[in-house]
């Protein structure tokens, strides 16, 4: 019989690792998806369904031009929020995403300097451009995610409602 190469072991071993902290990463979304929206919501996840993209790859991707400024795991998640918001309103028929984004800096202005407010309106207005040009075939909303920082890179896990 033939013997298995320290190499074979040590790739076996990394991808095993990697299936453990996918399970476990996982399984603190589904637990993040039940306290905020219910345990049948969290019951319903399904794990890397099959003939499904990866929405964790799809939301990396779709960032991924905001990534050059970005300093830490704090800022990452920020940055995420607002995709996942921007992600969100595109998916709505666009007649009504201006008063969705009205509403939602109105709640947001008491108390926030004006500029960053205009800013935050130009980004989310830029992400919502950017999904609808190149994400048009993605129709799946985000409902939740998770990022764990693996020191020297990150885990993120997303949670997505499936196409109807």
């Amino acid at each position: 019989m033939a013997r298995k190469s320290k190499g074979f072991s040590d790739l076996l071993h990394q991808k095993q690792r990697e299936e453990q902290r996918t399970s476990e990463s996982f399984k603190q979304l589904q637990h993040k998806v039940k306290e905020s929206m219910g345990e049948e919501a969290s019951l319903n996840m399904v794990f890397n369904p099959a003939g499904e993209d990866k929405m964790s790859e799809v939301l990396q991707e779709f960032v991924d031009p905001y990534m050059e400024t970005v300093n830490g795991i704090s800022e990452l998640k920020g940055w995420l929020e607002i995709a996942v918001l921007a992600w969100n309103i595109a998916l709505m028929p666009s007649e009504k995403r201006q008063d969705i984004l009205d509403g939602i800096f109105s709640e947001m202005a008491s108390g926030t300097d004006l500029q960053v407010l205009e800013d935050l309106r130009t980004t989310v207005n830029n992400l919502i451009d950017r999904k609808d040009r190149y994400f048009s075939s993605f129709q799946s909303s985000i409902t939740s995610f998770d990022i764990q920082d693996k020191g020297d890179s990150y885990f993120l896990s997303v949670a997505s409602a499936l196409e109807q």
